[in-house]
């Protein structure tokens, strides 16, 4: 995991901080949280936008001298954020995070904002629908603690869009991988005695269906794999 006794590591691990460092950062950024979650539960701010200005807040936080990259334009109205993300880069973060907010942004992607970690059965479900969830932990990003002891919220809010994009990409076939999780959640009742006796399996079952997204070729042939280490048949 991204957080590992001290040590720093991942695709964010630039513009990460080390958990000490996360309770001071939460209190000085305590104002915005709390003005930002206000307007999104009273729905002055959409998903994508309040998204969009957290990146903002904790980016110029963390990285004080050049946190957007302007690939030779100048820099747009932040305020403007679509014309925003359409030409500016994020510094420390690969692109698939700022083409995910871009295409949720436009309406293209149907990415959905949840204050809480889903289950992965839950991210089965939403898979199989076509859609996907990202979580911002108020909580976690209030007191400066880390999601599940792994990553901090907005480590975990990127981690999540990240995702978005490996689902949702053209070349990644979005249409199969909807299908490919879609049997699989109709399917679900029949694994669930496994499930509950084989932890391992579940381990595996469950980083299938909620934390890896790639071309559905690659999908069957882990779930074929993981069901056959478990002894299970295939029909």
């Amino acid at each position: 995991m991204p957080h590992d006794n001290g040590r720093i590591y991942g695709s964010f691990k630039k513009i990460c901080i080390p958990e000490v460092e996360l309770k001071k950062e939460a209190e000085s950024i305590l104002p915005n949280l709390i003005s930002l979650k206000i307007d999104w539960e009273t729905g002055q701010i959409s998903d994508s936008q309040l998204t969009f200005q957290i990146v903002l807040l904790y980016l110029e936080r963390r990285v004080k001298r050049h946190p957007f990259l302007r690939m030779g334009k100048p820099l747009p109205n932040r305020n403007q954020s679509k014309e925003f993300l359409e030409v500016v880069r994020f510094y420390g973060m690969p692109d698939t995070v700022r083409f995910a907010l871009w295409k949720w942004h436009i309406g293209e992607w149907d990415i959905r904002l949840i204050d809480y970690n889903p289950s992965s059965l839950e991210m089965l479900e939403s898979q199989s629908h076509g859609y996907r969830y990202s979580t911002i932990s108020w909580i976690d990003a209030m007191n400066g603690s880390l999601v599940e002891g792994k990553r901090d919220a907005f480590e975990h809010l990127l981690h999540d869009l990240a995702h978005a994009y490996m689902f949702f990409r053209e070349d990644y076939d979005f249409e199969g991988q909807k299908q490919f999780f879609r049997e699989m959640y109709l399917d679900y009742s029949k694994y669930e005695s496994v499930l509950d006796t084989n932890p391992i399996f579940r381990t595996k079952f469950d980083y299938c269906i909620s934390d890896m997204n790639s071309h559905p070729a690659h999908l069957s042939a882990y779930w074929n794999a993981i069901r056959r280490e478990a002894g299970i048949s295939i029909g």
